[in-house]
């Protein structure tokens, strides 16, 4: 996939679905600044990725409530 499909698919304002759990986010935006920081092929897609997730990551939440 290039580039523009990449944004392409970012851009794409569907229904969200809930898919994964808070942490799994948080390691995926830790991933998608590491591609970033890094440069080449993708890096910018993957630090834009990796702030709009973040943008919507609660905060101050470090964990997710534990199931009773």
């Amino acid at each position: 996939m290039d580039e523009a499909q990449l944004w392409e698919q970012i851009e794409d304002q569907g229904e969200r679905e809930p898919l994964i759990t808070r942490g799994e986010a948080r390691a995926a935006v830790a991933l998608l600044q590491l591609l970033g920081e890094r440069g080449g092929p993708g890096a910018d897609v993957a630090a834009e990725l990796a702030a709009a997730l973040a943008r919507r990551l609660p905060v101050g939440q470090d964990r997710e409530p534990s199931s009773p």
